[in-house]
């Protein structure tokens, strides 16, 4: 699996629920579709393929100010 994240801040692409429940964090099942996504979106500069690991996941834990097991996914949906 990967995610997307800002360069900036490591923080991830996620998808809101509203309700005050928190963000999904976004996945793809390869890094070809991920990489699409962001080249479709012009955001190359901004933000990078991650594959998902423990280092990874701690790093999107701690931008988003959690501990790395209260982070949910959502994969996007891919043709």
């Amino acid at each position: 699996m990967f995610a997307i994240v800002s360069k900036s801040d490591g923080f991830p692409v996620s998808r809101s629920l509203g309700d005050d429940r928190p963000s999904l964090v976004v996945t793809w099942t390869s890094n070809a579709g991920a990489q699409a996504f962001i080249l479709a979106k012009g955001i190359e500069a901004d933000y990078q393929v991650v594959a998902l690991t423990e280092a990874s996941l701690n790093s999107m834990a701690t931008a988003l100010g959690c501990a790395a097991d209260a982070i949910d996914f959502d994969a996007y949906p891919e043709q």
